[in-house]
């Protein structure tokens, strides 16, 4: 389920999206896509701007194992 976050003045998007999910990856542009219109708003957010946070999950971590 999406959760629903509301801005403090000074927020940033990449931050908001790093403190939320706790990784980078892919996060940004999904928030985006959740949130028609968001892209127009200028960064800096102001304060008690909306911002739906879809629910993602963390990106797969495919390891290598160089000796078996």
């Amino acid at each position: 389920m999406a959760t629903i976050i509301r801005t403090c003045d000074g927020d940033v998007l990449d931050r908001i999206c790093h403190a939320h999910y706790g990784f980078m990856a892919g996060t940004v542009e999904a928030v985006y896509e959740a949130n028609p219109g968001l892209a127009a708003q200028a960064q800096p957010y102001a304060a008690g701007l909306l911002i739906r946070m879809p629910e993602l999950a963390p990106p797969r971590r495919d390891s290598i194992q160089l000796w078996s």
